[in-house]
């Protein structure tokens, strides 16, 4: 299998996973902004990775997100599932668990976190999640959260692996994009990470998409509109709206713990964001209004004059 049995490009959105108060799915909310996300134009939807905050949630409740995803995607779009987790094991129950009873179109999944895997126990992994479950494998890079960096020449290995067909990169450096589409971009979809900072530029260097979270969960349909407005050729529009995605990703991450920003900023602007699970708190009320000031600044939100 490599990329072209598969058909992914374009804006894929990491979704969040909306808590109540009290730490318990909200369902309605969630399904809610699937749909949103998916009537605003988004390629593909991709449940509990790191803005779902997967590592807060039982293997059940993930099955039980898949699920509900599932019924909401209705096929409209690719519905993966993030499965990572620090042991082998756990990733292939928990995909073929999300294979057999959801039916999850693929599986996004990092190395292991944590423990600060070799190259050669990096790959065993992703070998091991191929030959034993047999679902479409996105590698998800971003060594700010596992620890370990998977450099563009290991993931020119990892492309010969039968079931690897894609790759978000979120190294946080450019080249990094650049280099995994030289080197193995005509076997594996190349979905650039970060895409709020540098979807523009990667999309001008051969990246086939993005893996967003921040801005279509937040923007709607504008950011969405990136990726097209990027591939169509146009350097203005695009460029226009980057310095816009740019300015609301220094709001997100300049306040509070991730994703707690992002769900609060959706929630200033009627969309379905709920709550953070614990550890993660809620925004204070400074926390709030110094968020309220940036999305004002940014346009996203209109003045309030107390």
């Amino acid at each position: 299998m490599d990329r072209n049995d598969i058909g992914w490009r374009g804006n894929f959105t990491a979704i969040i996973t909306p808590f109540t108060r009290t730490g318990d799915i909200d369902a309605e909310k969630f399904q809610q902004n699937i749909n949103s996300l998916i009537q605003e134009g988004v390629d593909g939807i991709i449940a509990t990775g790191c803005t779902g905050e997967f590592w807060s949630l039982t293997e059940d409740e993930k099955i039980r997100l898949y699920q509900l995803a599932k019924e909401t995607v209705a096929g409209r779009v690719p519905l993966l599932g993030g499965t990572s987790h620090m042991l082998t094991e756990h990733v292939i129950a928990l995909s073929n668990r999300a294979k057999k009873e959801v039916g999850v179109d693929g599986i996004m999944v990092t190395p292991p976190f944590y423990i600060l895997p070799n190259e050669r126990e990096i790959y065993e992994h992703y070998s091991q999640i191929s030959s034993r479950v047999g679902l479409p494998i996105l590698i998800y890079n971003i060594p700010k959260r596992q620890g370990v960096t998977t450099s563009p020449k290991l993931l020119a290995r990892l492309s010969d692996i039968d079931m690897v067909v894609a790759v978000k990169q979120s190294s946080g450096v450019f080249e990094d994009v650049v280099e995994v589409v030289g080197l193995c971009g005509e076997k594996i979809v190349v979905f650039s990470g970060h895409s709020v900072t540098r979807g523009f530029p990667c999309v001008a260097m051969g990246a086939d998409g993005f893996v967003s979270s921040v801005e279509p969960q937040v923007m709607g349909k504008e950011a969405v509109d990136l990726y097209a407005l990027s591939a169509s050729g146009d350097t203005k529009l695009p460029r226009k709206l980057q310095h816009k995605l740019i300015a609301l990703d220094e709001a997100i991450h300049g306040i509070g713990t991730f994703p707690s920003a992002l769900k609060a900023a959706m929630n200033l602007l009627g969309r379905p964001g709920g709550y953070p699970r614990r550890p993660i708190l809620p925004l204070t009320d400074e926390e709030t209004t110094k968020l309220e000031s940036a999305l004002e600044r940014i346009g996203l939100l209109q003045p309030t004059f107390k």
